[in-house]
C-alpha cells in the first residue's frame, strides 16, 4: 500500500486509517449512547493485526473513547509492533466520576492527558495529538508552549486539531498551534473551505464522517438499519431516511460499491492524506483498503455523484 506525507510532519500514513471509537465498547453520558457496542478484546487486536499486515499503519483513538478502553486496546494490539504504526489519540473530552463529561482542554490538562494516554497506550510517544475540544483562543500561545514542551521531550511528534470549526482553525494557523487537522468531510458534506484552508497551510489531513453515519454505506438503501440502544447512531439517526440515499448508486462505476465510490471521492482530493474509518469489521476494511489502490474517479463520474448528492 502506498503511504501518504502527513503534511508537513514528515510522518507517513496509509491511506486508510482504523478509527478506534467503536472498538472500545460503549459509553453513555445523561442516559444516551455516545459510544458503539463491543465488538470484543480478543477480536479488536486480532483485526489491527490483520489490518497491519494488509499494509494498514495508522490509527486514531482518543482518552474519551469508552474511558479509556480504546487506548487500552490499541495499547495491547501494538504491543512488540509500535514501531511500525502511527498512533493519533485525543484530549480535552474526558469522562469523570460516574460517566459525567469532561470538556476541558485547557493549557493546564495537557500534560496530564499525555501521561495518560502514554501509560494506557503502553508507549513512550504518540505521534498526532489532537485537541478533541475547543480551545479557548486567548489560551492558544499558552497551549502551543505545553505541546512543544511536550514534543521536545520526545513524548509527541506532531500536534493538532480535530474540529469542523473554520473561524477556530485559522486562528490555529495563525497561532502556529496546528499541524494536522481532522474533520469530517464526504460527498454529502465537503467543507470545500475547510479543504482550502488545510491544503494552503500544509496541514496534514484525517478524514472522518466519509459515510455519513452510514448514508453512503449502501447498506441500508434498500433496508432501513436497526441501531442498538448502546450505538450513538440509534440517538443521532434514528429519524433518518436512509432509502432516499440510494439514488447516488446509479453514478457508480461498475465493479465499485457505494462505500468504495464514497472513499474514492474523498482520496481524490489533492489535499487528502488518511481517512479514518470507523468499520467494525475486517471485511468493510478490506473494501476500504482496495478503494484507496483503485484509479481516481472519472470526472464524468464525480460530476454524476456531485449533481445526485446536490439533489438530495
Amino acid at each position: 500500500m502506498n503511504l501518504n506525507l502527513l503534511g508537513h510532519t514528515g510522518l507517513s500514513v496509509s491511506p486508510i486509517t482504523i478509527g478506534a471509537w467503536q472498538l472500545g465498547g460503549p459509553l453513555f453520558f445523561d442516559g444516551k449512547p455516545d459510544g458503539h457496542p463491543d465488538p470484543g478484546k480478543d477480536n479488536v487486536i486480532r483485526m489491527i493485526h490483520e489490518l497491519g499486515d494488509l499494509g494498514v499503519n495508522a490509527i486514531d483513538t482518543a482518552e474519551q473513547y469508552s474511558a479509556g478502553k480504546s487506548e487500552r486496546r490499541v495499547g495491547e494490539a501494538l504491543k512488540g509492533r509500535r514501531d511500525q504504526w502511527v498512533v493519533s489519540t485525543k484530549f480535552g473530552y474526558r469522562v469523570g466520576e460516574g460517566n459525567v463529561r469532561i470538556d476541558d482542554s485547557s493549557p493546564e490538562t495537557i500534560m496530564p492527558s499525555v501521561e495518560g494516554s502514554l501509560r494506557r497506550l503502553k508507549t513512550d510517544y504518540i505521534d498526532v495529538y489532537l485537541y478533541h475540544c475547543a480551545p479557548e483562543a486567548a489560551a492558544l500561545d499558552e497551549g502551543r508552549a505545553v505541546l512543544e514542551k511536550a514534543k521536545k521531550q520526545g513524548k509527541i511528534r506532531s500536534y493538532g486539531i480535530s474540529t469542523n470549526d473554520l473561524e477556530l482553525l485559522e486562528k490555529m494557523v495563525v497561532a502556529k498551534t496546528v499541524e494536522i487537522v481532522q474533520f469530517a468531510t464526504s460527498l454529502l458534506d465537503e467543507q470545500a473551505e475547510l479543504w482550502k484552508l488545510a491544503q494552503e497551510n500544509n496541514l496534514g489531513t484525517q478524514l472522518r464522517g466519509v459515510m455519513a453515519q452510514g448514508r453512503l454505506s449502501g447498506k441500508y438503501f434498500k433496508q432501513a438499519p436497526e441501531f442498538r440502544s448502546d450505538d450513538n447512531r440509534s440517538n443521532w439517526c434514528a429519524d433518518e431516511d436512509y432509502s432516499r440515499f440510494a439514488v447516488l448508486a446509479e453514478c457508480l462505476p461498475e465493479g465499485m460499491t457505494m462505500a468504495q465510490a464514497a472513499i474514492r471521492w474523498i482520496l481524490d482530493h489533492p489535499g487528502a492524506h488518511t481517512i479514518c474509518m470507523g468499520a467494525k469489521n475486517i471485511a468493510d476494511y478490506r473494501s476500504a483498503i482496495a478503494a484507496s489502490e483503485m484509479p481516481s474517479l472519472e470526472e464524468a463520474v464525480r460530476s454524476r455523484m456531485e449533481q445526485a448528492a446536490e439533489s438530495l
